[in-house]
């Protein structure tokens, strides 16, 4: 505020630095066209006369919002990660967030999509959806008439903006694993309706057969990315474990690992001694468990920054939609204590 809570205008803004209000206006829609010095010098301006843009007024006069919608499952600390690095790029950008929880249940996702952008507009769309095979929803997000990336979904008529490049992380646990010893390798994944699902079992069958393995078809689990899911995944193998028929575990989502971590404790089962397992991301829960675990880590803030980086590309270029390659997110294998040779 200016002297006698008189709001600081762009005017101020243009005066304080020396520049056209133009210039002032460029910087603050974050436009290509202004020199770093100049940039800079405006910027400091509006920090130091504590200017704040009427982003209405803006909205009014270009047809952009500066707000970019988000719809994730809230509840999973993995989209959490992520949205905080597409909220920190957004930022950077002067773009707000908005997030939508749409959870886990795939019969209700395009009621909450359409009820969330009813009467509401956004420059653009980030989403994860359950599932890549929802007909109807797909239908309705083409159309949607700003630009949509995706995170690690492939739908039809919309751009994917980040993909995880599981498959070199994959086959070096496969590889580790066998160099222990381990035969009996079970692999616990999400439905295959979506990309990494779909992906993961690929690499898993490939770096299995690669070493010479057959696959053992009852040890390939599918099911929800929930906790319950990881807890009656635990209890099927709890019998095969006990006779050494399976000796390991990858497991392929924080959530369905952590109820696989209550059976165990439930039932006593001791890991490595019992089971190695393999998990994926890599909270500091992981390393502050006992023992510390193995892990498949991706670099979950850069996904989100690189999502959002991709979509503010397509809003300022609209005619680069669709002609563009995902980011794809590399993944590293990180060794720890939780995997031993078979007893």
């Amino acid at each position: 505020m200016g002297d006698k809570g008189r709001r600081v205008s762009i005017k101020d803004v243009a005066r304080h630095s020396g520049v056209g209000i133009g210039t002032v206006s460029r910087v603050i829609n974050n436009s290509d066209r202004i020199s770093p010095e100049t940039r800079q010098k405006v910027l400091n301006s509006i920090k130091e006369l504590g200017y704040i843009p009427n982003r209405a007024a803006q909205s009014m006069r270009s047809h952009k919002t500066k707000d970019i919608a988000f719809f994730i499952d809230i509840s999973n600390l993995t989209f959490s990660r992520i949205a905080t690095g597409t909220y920190q790029y957004l930022e950077s950008q002067g773009y707000t967030l908005t997030l939508c929880h749409i959870g886990k249940n795939r019969s209700t996702t395009l009621e909450k999509v359409k009820s969330f952008l009813n009467g509401r507009t956004f420059d653009g769309i980030i989403l994860s959806l359950p599932s890549e095979e929802n007909e109807a929803l797909n239908q309705y997000l083409k159309k949607v008439d700003v630009p949509i990336v995706t995170i690690d979904r492939d739908i039809p008529g919309l751009v994917t903006g980040v993909v995880t490049d599981y498959h070199g992380s994959l086959q070096k646990a496969v590889d580790y694993l066998i160099s222990l010893g381990h035969r009996g390798i079970a692999l616990v994944n999400g439905l295959p309706i979506i990309r990494p699902s779909k992906l993961i079992t690929r690499s898993f069958r490939e770096a299995m057969e690669r070493n010479g393995m057959t696959v053992d078809e009852s040890l390939l689990f599918h099911g929800e990315y929930s906790r319950d899911f990881g807890a009656q995944t635990m209890l099927n193998l709890l019998p095969r474990i006990r006779h050494r028929e399976v000796t390991a575990i990858v497991c392929m989502h924080d959530e369905i690992f952590h109820g696989m971590l209550r059976v165990m404790k439930d039932y006593h089962l001791r890991c490595p001694e019992d089971v190695s397992v393999i998990t994926l991301e890599d909270y500091e829960l992981m390393q502050l468990l006992t023992p510390p675990f193995t892990v498949i880590r991706r670099q979950l803030i850069d996904m989100g920054e690189k999502v959002a980086q991709g979509l503010i590309n397509y809003i300022q270029n609209p005619e680069l939609y669709g002609q563009l390659e995902p980011y794809s997110l590399p993944t590293e294998f990180i060794i720890r204590e939780s995997c031993a040779p078979p007893a």
